[in-house]
């Protein structure tokens, strides 16, 4: 857990939270990241919606935040076997839409839980999700569902995601480590959603997102990413379809960890 110099601040709370947490996604993600089209539209509705599922912890000894989580709620509360491939884009936009139609949430949904890279290392991982949990159980939900950006499949970017998730540990958890953050707090790993978030740009838009040169129409490796880019130069075209996991916290259960 986390050290006694951490604070965990939510929006509710602190003023100059968004400042505070500004620099967060710059600095955890790959470049090519932070052009979702989802996210830049609907970024800020986390904080003028859906306030009271965010939070970070802020280290009181270097006035810095180590570690933001977001999450929101949605009315779906569905076969878990019928999430849907869009996944992290799906869950964004049909939150927004259930708040816009006035719909009641039933199920939250984690976004992202960031930590800076300053602070790897640091026992926060386990703690983020166990704070984004117990909103969960305050709120009266009986799940929290969280389409994972599984950290580790970067370094293995030719694997098919379907694959990807069954490798295992020798003790038989998760083989990618934030697969196994959540394993060990009891959640279940259901499927693969395929089309977690669609990133598309000119080849002068990858170039500048990734330092690259894209002679050529094909599939490009990138460092970060989790399957190759498709570059298309006639059209010129750059298309990144993203895989996550999704992952299913019960939390009518407690977990001990």
């Amino acid at each position: 857990m986390p050290g006694t110099h951490f604070q965990l601040i939510t929006p509710l709370d602190t003023p100059n939270y968004q400042e505070l947490v500004s620099g967060m996604a710059t600095a955890s993600w790959p470049e090519f990241m932070l052009h979702d089209p989802v996210a830049d539209e609907l970024w800020d509705k986390l904080f003028t919606l859906f306030p009271e599922y965010q939070f970070a912890q802020f280290d009181i000894r270097t006035g810095r935040v180590a570690a933001m989580a977001n999450s929101l709620a949605l009315n779906w509360d569905g076969n878990l076997n019928d999430l849907p491939e869009g996944g992290w884009d799906w869950a964004f936009q049909q939150a927004v839409s259930d708040r816009a139609n006035g719909l009641p949430p039933r199920t939250q949904c984690a976004i992202q839980i960031a930590i800076h890279p300053d602070y790897r290392n640091h026992g926060l991982s386990s703690g983020m999700v166990q704070n984004m949990r117990a909103i969960g159980q305050k709120n009266g939900f009986k799940r929290l569902i969280a389409p994972v950006r599984p950290n580790q499949k970067s370094l293995y970017p030719l694997t098919d995601i379907d694959r990807y998730i069954t490798w295992k540990t020798d003790d038989g958890l998760p083989f990618d480590a934030w697969l196994r953050v959540h394993a060990r707090l009891g959640a279940k790993i259901v499927k693969a959603c395929h089309q977690a978030m669609d990133i598309r740009g000119t080849r002068a838009e990858w170039e500048d997102w990734t330092g690259l040169k894209f002679p050529e129409s094909g599939q490009y490796v990138l460092a970060g990413g989790l399957v190759p880019l498709k570059i298309d130069v006639e059209s010129d075209l750059g298309v990144y379809i993203e895989p996550n996991v999704w992952t299913v916290h019960e939390l009518e259960r407690n977990i001990n960890p």
